[in-house]
C-alpha cells in the first residue's frame, strides 16, 4: 500500500480492536508513538481511509472503531 509505513496498518488495527470505545485520531497517534510507530496525522489518515474502504473500520463523531471481524 503506497504511502503506508510497514507495520503501521496492523498497529492501528490492533489499537482499535483492543479498545471497547471509539478512538480519536490524536489518541491513536499518541498510542502509536508509544508503541514505536511514529507517523504523521496525514499518514494516519491514509491508513484510516484504506481501512474504511476495506470495511475494517467505521468513523463516527466519537472517533474510529474497528468493525467486528466475520466468523
Amino acid at each position: 500500500m503506497a504511502g503506508i509505513p510497514p507495520g503501521s496498518l496492523e498497529a492501528v488495527l490492533g489499537i482499535l480492536r483492543a479498545s471497547p470505545v471509539p478512538v480519536r485520531r490524536r489518541q491513536l497517534l499518541a498510542e502509536l508513538e508509544a508503541r514505536g510507530h511514529r507517523i504523521s496525522l496525514a499518514g494516519l489518515n491514509r491508513i484510516l481511509e484504506h481501512c474504511a474502504r476495506s470495511g475494517l473500520t467505521s468513523d463516527g463523531p466519537d472517533g474510529v472503531r474497528a468493525r467486528p471481524t466475520p466468523g
